[in-house]
């Protein structure tokens, strides 16, 4: 009981740090600074000014600013450090992405034990469960969109060798393009309907994609191609389906208070 307890007075103040997270690193966060902060210092201090200026604007409070100086610091140093690290981008991503999530818990703990900060501003305009359901779907969209991406990446030369056997190009770029919509709207289908405790649909959208990609898997010239969107939309939707797990969970230690 003690643990859920501890649980429960960290949700709030991890919710605004995490959702303070999200929109600096991902949404605000240009395809120009995300390339250039790792080489740049100027980029990399703008980059991590943003963050820290949301992480304050959400906090609203004197008494945060040490946690704001703490999430400016580590998105300097893991910013700096991360795009020259031998190995796997989607391995250092993801250690980038739990380094931070350690650290916001981290500092949770912070604001509740010592500065004895446990009700934040926002909450008086947007409920506790709504701001889960509202880190759940930007979490959605742009963490996982990149971590599906980078999943992919290994395959991608393959379909490249694909497209250029079939003298098509402009077939991988209409792929390019609309893969990011499409893998946006299974994502955000799958979230919603674990929020709603519906998961049939959820089996129905993964049999419809296999039923559609059917005739490209028997196919020996279109294999590739058909295993390659089977394969990520089984990642997309399995985990926004962890995130809409999490989140319903989040949402149940809420429903304890």
């Amino acid at each position: 009981m003690a643990w859920g307890r501890t649980v429960i007075d960290l949700i709030e103040p991890f919710l605004i740090l995490f959702i303070a997270h999200l929109i600096g690193d991902f949404v605000l966060q240009t395809e120009q600074m995300a390339l250039k902060k790792g080489y740049q210092l100027p980029w990399l201090a703008y980059h991590a000014t943003q963050v820290g200026l949301i992480t304050c604007l959400l906090c609203w409070s004197w008494n945060a600013l040490p946690v704001v100086a703490v999430v400016f610091l580590t998105h300097l140093v893991f910013d700096a450090i991360k795009p020259h690290l031998p190995g796997s981008p989607l391995k250092w991503y993801i250690w980038d992405q739990i380094g931070h999530i350690v650290t916001l818990l981290f500092c949770a703990h912070w604001m509740v034990a010592y500065f004895r900060i446990q009700s934040m501003p926002l909450t008086a305009y947007i409920p506790l469960d709504m701001q889960v359901i509202i880190a759940a779907y930007l979490f959605v969209a742009r963490p996982l969109t990149v971590s599906v991406g980078l999943f992919l990446r290994p395959w991608q030369e393959d379909m490249l060798k694909v497209n250029d056997d079939d003298s098509d190009a402009s077939e991988l770029t209409g792929l390019n393009r609309s893969g990011e919509w499409i893998g946006n709207l299974e994502r955000f289908f799958a979230l919603t309907c674990v929020l709603a405790e519906q998961y049939m649909p959820i089996a129905g959208l993964l049999i419809a994609k296999a039923i559609m990609r059917f005739g490209e898997i028997s196919q020996p010239k279109q294999r590739k191609k058909g295993d390659y969107v089977i394969l990520g939309t089984f990642a997309s939707v399995g985990l926004a389906t962890a995130v809409g797990l999490i989140a319903c969970w989040l949402m149940r230690m809420l429903a304890l208070q």
